[in-house]
């Protein structure tokens, strides 16, 4: 069923039992939504611009899609949590005065191997409407989460409970994101001036985003993350320097600092991540070398170099027989590679082979 721009203030689903859709979008009046106490069939609900305070999920255990975007007036989700295990997609955004989720059962996190995807973009904001003349820093969210069970973490209840307004109390939001279970894949976006301090907690983290114009550096707790497989770090334009001790990450199989136009260097110790498929270092414009040991990166396939500051490769590159090295035209000609791969009209790849020395430029 789809309602746009309807006037009702209340509307009651007890008539509709066999209802799986409701999208209701612009219905800038309703104040009051029912959903049958006694079950309901109900699998995706989207409300948009309601006057709703609270929204009483009722029994809905087949829900498995949430949006609900600038309902201003939103304070509290209540349903059985329970009833939520098959709830995989929640988005919640411009519902700027959301306080609480109330379940009325408590579940154990139990070991089913079922990991949760957050994505969380942050919007900074002059004023709050609710508290004008707050110091605290002002970002308004924008969630997209998805996992198959949420009632076993407790994640949603967490996520959910952000806050009232767009004041941000960084400790607090920084607990609540490292609090967060089994947790797989985590983006953060936006203008966040530093990264949670404790991402070591999120144990079962396999690939972090971070794309955050305004960070100057990463936590040392990133090296921590024993399972990480995959770190993408896009458009950190303050970040220099990564951290020192990064070939802890004995996992790692992915690295991409695309546009980080501040990085200063690679490390050295980079060349001890045996595990490390794939480096992205493409518009670090600073970053004019590579480490001398480079070579010692055994596993490596895939190197993209475009636009970076790279004015020599080390020997030690040349023995990767099978990278392959993807930049400029131009450049890689001025390496000495002739048998390029046209990937764009300035872009190509090519393959280590049998090159045992080219001379710098």
């Amino acid at each position: 069923m789809v309602l746009f721009g309807s006037k009702l203030s209340k509307l009651d689903l007890g008539l509709t039992p066999h209802l799986e859709t409701l999208y209701l979008e612009g219905c800038n009046d309703l104040v009051e939504l029912h959903i049958p106490p006694k079950g309901s069939i109900l699998k995706s609900l989207f409300i948009s611009g309601s006057k709703l305070s609270k929204l009483n999920l009722g029994l809905t255990p087949h829900l498995k899609r949430l949006v609900l975007e600038n309902c201003y007036y939103l304070q509290e989700i209540r349903a059985p949590i329970g009833c939520l295990k098959n709830l995989a997609n929640l988005k919640l955004s411009g519902c700027s005065r959301f306080e609480r989720f109330v379940g009325t059962h408590r579940y154990h996190l139990l070991e089913f191997g079922i990991l949760a995807t957050l994505v969380l973009i942050a919007e900074s904001q002059d004023i709050c409407p609710l508290h004008p003349n707050s110091n605290l820093p002002k970002f308004v969210f924008k969630c997209f989460y998805g996992e198959p069970l949420p009632s076993l973490s407790g994640n949603l209840e967490k996520l959910l409970s952000f806050g009232l307004c767009a004041c941000t109390n960084l400790e607090s939001f920084s607990a609540s994101i490292c609090g967060l279970q089994r947790l797989r894949n985590l983006t953060l976006e936006g203008n966040l001036p530093e990264v949670p301090k404790d991402l070591c907690q999120l144990e079962c983290l396999e690939k972090l985003t971070l794309s955050m114009k305004e960070i100057k550096h990463l936590p040392d707790s990133i090296c921590m993350l024993k399972h990480l497989k995959s770190l993408d770090l896009k458009f950190c334009w303050l970040l220099q320097h990564l951290p020192m001790e990064i070939c802890r990450l004995e996992c790692l199989k992915e690295l991409y600092l695309t546009d980080c136009i501040s990085l200063q260097d690679i490390p050295n110790n980079i060349c001890k991540m045996k595990c490390l498929e794939y480096l992205d270092i493409s518009y670090c414009i600073l970053v004019d070398k590579l480490p001398e040991e480079f070579g010692s990166l055994e596993g490596l396939k895939g190197l993209n170099i475009e636009g970076a500051g790279i004015s020599r490769l080390p020997q030690s590159i040349y023995h990767l027989k099978g990278l392959r090295i993807i930049g400029s035209r131009w450049r890689l000609e001025s390496y000495g590679f002739t048998s390029l791969i046209e990937i764009s009209t300035y872009t190509a790849s090519c393959y280590i082979r049998d090159i045992h020395h080219v001379s710098p430029i």
